[in-house]
């Protein structure tokens, strides 16, 4: 591999970074892409960075453009330099017109290239563009015997050297040897994603050099081309015990003391649930411990984000003053997914930040595609547990009684614990329930839980003991008489562990037919009771639960439960 004194920087920070350090020097560089996707801009800041930064003369020869109009648009560029340019440290030819007379062909134009560069001493050549030169030499023979020739002629220059090509989609040239003789190829492309403008830089090939082959979105600025570098996340990260608060009460007793530091945290609910409230809850008791923390809001503007959090009482706008919290609020398709990962990653980096809540990743997932999306959850989440920081995201559920969406993009699988907020219709009004669905690493407490939005916050209440259905949004009481039926029954064919059984099923909402038969199923299949003690307490629920066939899958057949 080369060394960076073996290189051509680009003056671009970014880019430098892919490439490892610039183009090889002597290089030719194939800079391939569709009209107004950048390749211009590209090519000049390179240019006009060779001898601002590096004092490397540098010459730009232009087939397709007029000379005046070439300057024109350069002009508004913060890297532009009038002094270069009429010092010739800059020369900018225009070749339209010698390229039109008659005679003239590829042999010259070899000869003019090679003159102008030995004369100027110039280090760095643009040409723009060779799709413009073959295209009037119009016989293919001489279009390929040009361009091997043009592959000679400048690795025996010893400059590097960028050729532009005209490409339409995902091609790199148009007549199939441009490639060959080039050393490195860089692709440009631009293309509508959701009603935006998303313009991708890719490095394609480049010779002797460690590149990062992604495909990179960038912008065109005034100060040039402003790359976002794909994050690159190994799947090594540490792994400790310390627990944290999540800043409510009942949700540490469910999780049995707080979540793991470092850990992903999934909130998720219909709207209205109170999901961007446990993430101001998470937010202020790290805060209350000192721990910098960063709220990065999709869908509230950071001053509602303050209001809301003063209405419970804690002043957020205080901790900013002291350099603590960080709101940074925009509309996802305000930027590129890498630019929104880039911001947090600055953001986490500047302030050795401890925690992190995303409101919501449903805003993200609305305004990019699958694939983007996931990729953006993916490679945030594997950062932050990098850096041992501790996540909240919030995900709004399809309908207000459903849990579907859980299982979209994956997010169930991506995130080490998952916190359910849910609509409950009990006795003709909607009560509020929560149930933590999943712990990674750990034990969780499996009771449905009510809860409340109060002006502290949200108050965690008792389990809903005696209901079932609870989860599909629609809750059935069981009537003490049938609960206590069953107690009995646990008393009487498990032993002195029925009555503790008994409770922790209660508690997790699981005295039902389904919960009971694959109860009944694990204690024969541990040997606990023996098959024929299992039948007749199965016989025994079914009775109670009104006479149908208790399968071990929980489904009563024959009969439809009846109820008193």
């Amino acid at each position: 591999m080369l060394t960076k004194d073996n290189r051509s920087a680009t003056g671009n920070p970014m880019l430098d970074q892919l490439l490892g350090g610039g183009f090889p020097n002597g290089a030719v560089i194939l800079l391939a892409g569709a009209s107004g996707t950048g390749k211009t801009v590209l090519s000049f800041e390179w240019l006009f960075n060779g001898v601002g930064m590096f004092d490397e003369n540098g010459i730009y020869i232009t087939f397709t453009e007029p000379l005046f109009k070439t300057l024109k648009n350069l002009e508004g560029l913060e890297y532009y330099s009038q002094e270069a340019v009429e010092s010739e440290r800059v020369k900018i030819l225009d070749m339209r017109k010698s390229f039109g007379e008659a005679g003239l062909d590829g042999g010259r134009i070899l000869d003019l290239i090679e003159e102008e560069v030995k004369k100027n001493d110039a280090r760095r050549l643009i040409v723009d563009s060779i799709t413009a030169i073959a295209y009037n030499l119009e016989n293919k023979a001489r279009i390929r015997k040009f361009i091997f020739d043009l592959g000679t002629m400048l690795a025996s220059l010893g400059c590097t050297t960028v050729l532009t090509s005209e490409v339409i989609g995902k091609g790199y040239s148009v007549y199939g040897v441009e490639e060959f003789i080039s050393d490195g190829i860089i692709q440009l492309r631009q293309r509508d994603i959701n009603f935006q403008l998303t313009r991708t830089l890719k490095i394609v090939k480049m010779r002797g050099v460690e590149y990062a082959p992604h495909e990179n979105s960038f912008r065109i600025t005034s100060s040039g081309i402003k790359i976002f570098p794909q994050l690159s996340i190994p799947l090594k990260y540490a792994s400790g015990t310390e627990k944290v608060s999540i800043g409510v009460k009942g949700f540490d007793d469910m999780t049995r003391g707080g979540v793991f530091r470092g850990s992903s945290n999934l909130v998720a609910g219909a709207s209205g649930t109170g999901k961007s409230i446990t993430g101001l809850h998470f937010i202020a008791e790290g805060l209350r411990l000192g721990e910098p923390c960063l709220l990065a809001g999709f869908e509230e503007s950071r001053d509602q984000i303050i209001r809301n959090a003063g209405g419970f009482g804690w002043d957020f706008e205080e901790y900013e003053n002291k350099g603590l919290l960080k709101i940074m609020c925009s509309y996802p398709s305000e930027k590129y997914i890498d630019e929104h990962l880039l911001d947090i990653r600055d953001r986490v980096e500047y302030m050795e930040v401890k925690r992190v809540v995303v409101d919501s990743l449903s805003s993200i997932g609305n305004a990019f595609d699958d694939g983007e999306f996931r990729r953006f959850v993916k490679l945030l989440n594997g950062y932050l547990k990098s850096r041992e920081v501790t996540s909240v995201f919030t995900t709004a559920t399809a309908t207000l009684m459903s849990v579907e969406t859980l299982t979209d993009a994956h997010l169930s699988t991506m995130t080490d614990n998952i916190l359910l907020l849910k609509y409950v219709e009990l006795g003709g009004e909607v009560n509020l329930m929560t149930s933590v669905l999943k712990t990674r690493g750990d034990d969780h407490s499996k009771s449905l839980r009510r809860y409340s939005i109060t002006g502290r916050g949200i108050v965690v209440g008792e389990s809903f003991r005696g209901y079932e259905g609870v989860l599909s949004g629609s809750a059935r009481k069981i009537s003490a008489t049938v609960l206590e039926q069953v107690r009995q029954e646990f008393r009487d064919n498990i032993g002195p562990m029925g009555e503790i059984e008994f409770n922790r099923m209660r508690d997790e909402g699981s005295i039902n037919p389904e919960g009971i038969a694959k109860y009944v199923s694990f204690l024969v299949a541990e040997g606990i009771i023996d098959s024929e003690k299992g039948e007749i307490f199965k016989r025994k629920m079914e009775s109670i639960f009104g006479g149908g066939v208790l399968s071990p899958t929980g489904k009563v057949a024959d009969s439809e439960l009846t109820r008193k």
